[in-house]
């Protein structure tokens, strides 16, 4: 299952689920099972946790935290949380000429990823992720490939 909590206003075709289909195609493509929260917020919010998690003191497009807990009563695995700055998404589609739902639409597979044991620590784990992440979002019709800015 895909939980998604909105604390911002999305993109009127941003809906939740378009949002939820994008997250299970990036999960099925990586063949990974599990729950996932999505958490739509602000700069204000994603720089409090970029800085308490990472000890950057600024905000950030996504931050993924993974887990891997088993609910005992399902047996559903829990892949974890990501965080979505739609503010900062807005201002990296409008740098880049592009639609905020394709921005947004990557940070979702970018975070996916990352809850699919995806990293890009070193250039050849960078060059498998980001040809992961075009692949997927050329397979949802999504163009407008780029990489989050913070890599």
């Amino acid at each position: 299952m895909i939980h998604i909590s909105r604390k911002v206003i999305l993109p009127n075709e941003m809906t939740l689920s378009c949002i939820r289909h994008i997250a299970k195609s990036s999960l099925s493509t990586t063949q990974t099972d599990g729950d996932v929260s999505i958490i739509f917020t602000n700069n204000t919010e994603i720089h409090n946790l970029n800085r308490d998690f990472r000890d950057v003191d600024a905000p950030t497009d996504v931050l993924s935290f993974p887990s891997d807990e088993v609910d005992p009563d399902s047996g559903v695995r829990y892949l974890g949380d990501i965080v979505i700055s739609v503010e900062k998404a807005a201002t990296q589609a409008k740098i880049a000429g592009k639609p905020l739902f394709d921005e947004i639409s990557m940070l979702i597979v970018h975070g996916c990823l990352h809850l699919a044991g995806f990293d890009h620590s070193s250039d050849e784990q960078r060059d498998e992720m980001k040809k992961l992440q075009e692949s997927i979002l050329a397979n949802l019709g999504i163009k407008n490939y780029s990489w989050p800015e913070e890599i």
